[in-house]
Formats: C-alpha cells, structure tokens, sequence
C-alpha cells in the first residue's frame, strides 16, 4: 500500500465532539414522545447514534407513522431542542475550542461535518462563540445521504479545499466512523457518548480533545 497522505485539514463531527448536546437529545426526544403517546425504547442510544431525524424515527424508534408525520415530529423535537440551547446555552467538549485554536496557529483548515439540522449547527456554534473556527459547516440538509455514508465529510473536504486522504475525522459515533472511513479518510473516535469498544474501528482513540494536540496529529506516521 502506498504511504497515508499528510493530514492537511481537521473534520469535526458536531454533538458529542464539539458541543456536549447527547443530555439535552435525549430530553427532547423524550418530551416529543410523551406528547404524542409513542415508546422511547433506550433514550440514550437514540440521542447518540449519529443518524438524521427522519432515520431515527422510522428506523430506530419505528414509530408508526408517514414520512411526512415523521418529518413533521423531528422538526418538533428539533424546535423544542433548540429552544433549551437558546434558554441555557450549551456546554462544550473538553479541550475542543482549545483544539482549534491550535489548529489555527498551524494554518489548519477545519470544517464541522455533522446529520444535524442546519439550524442545530448554526446555533451551537453561535452559543459556544465558535463561528469562525470553522472555514465550512456541512449539515445534513446539504447532502443526499446521511452517514454512514461518506456525503458529509467528503462534501466539507471539498469545502476547504482538502483532498480527503488528507482529512482527519474527529467522531464519537460508529455510523461518524464508518462514514470518514468510506470517505478514504482517517478518524479520531472519542468516547465522550459511547463506550470505547463501540467505537474501537476508529484509527486512534482519545477521551475527548484535551488527550489531543494538533500539532502531534500532523505528525501521524504513515500507515
């Protein structure tokens, strides 16, 4: 094989990697539930699996209803989810705004790759005043496939330039693993919502950023 490309560029999933959102996922879908009457089987996988709004509830949670009704719950459970961030804020992954202030001393471009709705993005980003560390944001609104299929991250790649070979993907979910790896990238998998074993696929494994400096990753030996 030939030797793995210089990384050139950081990819950042966003909940459960840049901004800590699994408590108040799982809170909102909860809420969404009861007002409507239907199961929430194991809460916490739901609010951490990583997948879009409309898969989770057609594929996770197999409520019973239409695709148009299953939009219309996400947008619900999305709505009420970004009225707690606006009334309390949101925290952030330890170490992450020191991460990319480092990135940004390198020269590193950086990009957030996230099945979030693109208001969600937006909004964390807003809240924890990190805007202009990113030089794009790819939500799940802009690709045609949610991961694990590569869309997301290779659109962002794309967006700053970056060829994805030399991309470094920063995940906490194994459907965010498998999609950096279809993408021909590499990827970081914190255990900050899952357990280290559920996310052992990864290239390297770290609790959160604060285990992590960008300098050393830019020294990643070849494979």
């Amino acid at each position: 094989m030939p030797p793995a490309a210089a990384i050139r560029g950081f990819l950042f999933d966003l909940d459960g990697v840049v901004v800590d959102s699994n408590g108040l996922h799982v809170e909102s879908w909860k809420a969404v539930a009861r007002r409507h009457g239907f199961p929430c089987p194991d809460p916490d996988h739901i609010g951490k699996c990583g997948l879009r709004t409309r898969a989770v509830i057609r594929d996770l949670l197999r409520w019973p209803v239409t695709e148009a009704e299953a939009d219309r719950l996400g947008r619900e459970k999305e709505e009420l989810y970004r009225e707690w961030i606006r009334r309390d804020g949101i925290r952030a992954v330890p170490g992450v705004a020191e991460f990319l202030a480092g990135a940004r001393r390198l020269g590193i471009p950086c990009a957030v790759g996230s099945s979030a709705p693109r208001e969600n993005v937006d909004l964390c980003l807003r809240a924890l005043e990190l805007e202009s560390a990113f030089g794009a944001t790819v939500s799940g609104a802009d690709v045609a496939r949610g991961k694990p299929a590569p869309d997301i991250f290779l659109k962002a790649a794309a967006a700053i330039g970056v060829p994805p070979e030399a991309c470094l993907v920063f995940e906490d979910a194994p459907a965010g693993i498998a999609a950096a790896h279809a993408a021909g990238m590499r990827a970081v998998g914190l255990w900050t919502s899952h357990a280290r074993a559920e996310i052992a696929a990864a290239d390297r494994l770290a609790p959160d950023f604060t285990a992590l400096h960008a300098a050393d990753l830019l020294a990643w030996p070849a494979d």
